[in-house]
C-alpha cells in the first residue's frame, strides 16, 4: 500500500497514554483512512446531484469528474447517501 504523508491533530492527556498506545492509534486511524479515501468506496457512498440535467446520478466516472474539477459547477452538488 502506498504510504500517504498527512498531518493529525490529536488532542490527549499526555499522563493518560503511553507513546505505544498514541502510535498503535495514529496507525488504526491511518488504516481507517486509507479505506475510505479510495474512489471505489467514495463512489459507493456519495452520489452527484446536477440540477442543470435534473440528474442524479451515482455513476463512479461521474463522481470522479465532479471531484477533480478546478472549478465547482453551478447547481451541481456532490451529496452523502447518509
Amino acid at each position: 500500500m502506498k504510504q500517504v504523508e498527512r498531518d493529525l491533530l490529536f488532542v490527549l492527556h499526555e499522563d493518560r497514554y503511553s507513546e505505544q498506545q498514541i502510535q498503535n492509534a495514529v496507525r488504526q486511524i491511518n488504516e481507517m483512512l486509507s479505506m475510505v479515501e479510495t474512489m471505489e468506496y467514495l463512489s459507493n457512498v456519495m452520489e452527484v446531484a446536477d440540477c442543470n440535467k435534473n440528474k442524479v446520478s451515482s455513476r463512479r466516472t461521474i463522481l470522479q469528474k465532479a471531484l477533480s474539477r478546478k472549478e465547482v459547477k453551478p447547481f451541481e452538488f456532490i451529496i452523502h447517501r447518509n
